[in-house]
């Protein structure tokens, strides 16, 4: 075999594993696409982590995102970082709109699924499943990767205005 049909043999084989990595980060739920979800490694003992990801409405009605499990937490509770008065406060919650054709995002400083009664430690490299809990597209399980400690830009901006549900 030549060794340019070797080097690009091994290109394709590269870009076929990219595809299926970047495919393995997307999951879907109706006209719902949801996309690079992650979670943040956690230090020793502790038992609090979060989940970030987008949620694109490929739809032409909205869609709402009611809840979260997943078995490494006891608890996976929507929950949004906000200023009030000069303090950082944490809000829980209960309902989060997805707007037809619009995309929320999830990241350190914003939004995000808060994870709380930790089994044990995320670690770097492992993965984990997330049920996430859609009305009316249903529900669906993803796979969050554990990133370093320092993963993710704070809060990118949605591309709609959020709205709550009850």
């Amino acid at each position: 075999m030549r060794l340019r049909t070797v080097i690009e043999l091994a290109a394709a084989l590269l870009l076929t594993f990219a595809a299926l990595v970047a495919i393995s980060q997307m999951a879907r739920a109706g006209s719902l696409r949801i996309e690079g979800a992650y979670a943040r490694a956690t230090i020793g003992i502790a038992k609090t982590g979060a989940v970030y990801l987008s949620v694109v409405n490929d739809g032409s009605s909205p869609e709402r995102l009611r809840g979260a499990t997943t078995a490494v937490a006891e608890h996976a509770q929507l929950h949004l970082h906000a200023m009030k008065d000069d303090v950082m406060t944490m809000d829980h919650v209960k309902c989060l709109v997805i707007p037809a054709g619009g995309r929320i995002t999830m990241a350190p400083g914003g939004l995000h699924i808060m994870l709380t009664g930790l089994a044990s430690p995320l670690n770097q490299g492992q993965q984990f499943p997330l049920h996430l809990s859609f009305e009316p597209a249903g529900d669906t399980v993803i796979e969050v990767a554990v990133k370093g400690l320092a993963a993710g830009d704070a809060s990118p901006p949605s591309d709609v205005e959020l709205e709550f549900c009850d």
